[in-house]
């Protein structure tokens, strides 16, 4: 009896455990609701404003509304929040009818000018957020983009890593080259961190012309850090087979440092450059060089078949570090070398360092080539 007892205990608190849970989830609900209704009402005030400033703006008074317009923004939008819901407001108009909005934001860059010097006496959250609807709307900036990328700038002293990195991604959403090359010479003035991949990311998005920026930005970085220097290598890899012959010279300048001659060895990579062959396969074959040099030639070579090359790999299998072997046997594979390795995997008068690394060539590739016939077998199967 008293076991009777205590089930029923057990589950009547489990029932109103239960219940708890059920009145509180609901509580939760309506309370967020009541939330998100103010802020639905908001923007939907704000929709109608720009509709009705849309309506209003045309024949004779057009230029005054437009005057009458910026100016009731510039008072208003200083508030972040209020920046939130037009911004919103903003986007469900181009979702509606991309002419409304791109005749509306036309018209708009004064008030950014305006709106952005306000807020460059913020905080550095509130300047990433204005920031940030730059980047939603690049339109704002019209025909004052240097006048308000040069506003952009002024928001990074003394700013977080996620300021800097919307200012950045603002400058390159509205296409401004000097813009961006200004705002890296204070993040360099400043020491200022920001990380070379994140960099080269948002480089990436530039909107303008990507050519004019990479020169701007090449002549300009030779007085800044490593770590831009190497940014912009990157970003220059992967859009420009123009720089050739410009990044030859600091590839073969050993004062230049490591980080941004690797970066260029990555850019012989990805474009093929004759005279850099010869250079290429002194940095796996001559002693001294810096080994995390001869680690990235030893792959990059693939773009550089030769019997000299072929023959600077061989060499390279035999170097004490073993990234060094790895890459060289690598690109020995991918050069139709498989006979090879397996002539010297099985030679026991080679070198040590040459065999084993050969075998273990050998050996990833039948793994690989096993994996992929598995894979290719299973899809067949779940295909019947």
């Amino acid at each position: 009896m008293i076991t009777d007892v205590r089930i029923y205990v057990i589950v009547g608190a489990l029932a109103l455990i239960c219940i708890a849970l059920m009145v509180f989830n609901l509580l939760v609900i309506r309370q967020s609701k009541g939330q998100n209704e103010p802020s639905a009402r908001k923007i939907k005030k704000w929709k109608a404003i720009i509709d009705k400033h849309i309506n209003v703006a045309s024949g004779k008074n057009a230029k005054y509304q437009s005057l009458s317009h910026n100016r009731f923004l510039i008072r208003k939008l200083g508030s972040s929040d209020r920046l939130l819901f037009y911004s919103i407001a903003l986007q469900k108009l181009k979702e509606e009818s991309t002419n409304k909005f791109n005749k509306y934001i036309k018209a708009r860059p004064l008030a950014f000018q305006r709106l952005a010097q306000k807020y460059a006496g913020k905080s550095g959250v509130e300047r990433a957020f204005f920031a940030e609807v730059v980047c939603d709307f690049p339109q704002v900036a019209g025909d004052l983009s240097g006048q308000l990328a040069d506003i952009l700038v002024s928001f990074i002293p003394n700013s977080g890593i996620h300021c800097r990195a919307k200012v950045l991604r603002a400058l390159c959403s509205i296409g401004s080259a000097q813009g961006v090359a200004n705002a890296l010479r204070v993040i360099n003035d400043d020491n200022l961190f920001i990380h070379n991949k994140l960099l080269a990311s948002e480089l990436s998005s530039f909107s303008g012309n990507k050519d004019e920026l990479m020169d701007l930005l090449w002549q300009e970085c030779q007085k800044w850090s490593e770590d831009l220097k190497v940014s912009i290598v990157r970003f220059i890899t992967r859009f420009s087979s123009r720089y050739t012959d410009k990044f030859f010279l600091p590839l073969q300048d050993s004062s230049v440092d490591t980080e941004v001659r690797i970066a260029i060895i990555r850019y012989y990579w990805q474009h093929k450059y004759e005279p850099a062959r010869n250079v290429l396969i002194g940095f796996i074959t001559t002693t001294g060089v810096d080994v995390n040099l001869s680690i990235v030639a030893a792959s990059a070579l693939v773009l550089y078949p030769s019997p000299e090359t072929f023959d600077a790999l061989r060499i390279a299998m035999s170097n004490p570090n073993w990234y060094v072997r790895h890459n060289a046997a690598s690109t020995i594979f991918r050069l139709d070398g498989k006979a090879f390795l397996t002539e010297i995997s099985e030679d026991e008068n080679s070198d040590n360092f040459a065999r084993d690394v050969a075998k273990y060539m050998l050996k990833q590739i039948e793994d690989d080539t096993s994996q992929r016939v598995y894979e290719i077998a299973s899809r067949k199967t779940v295909n019947k």
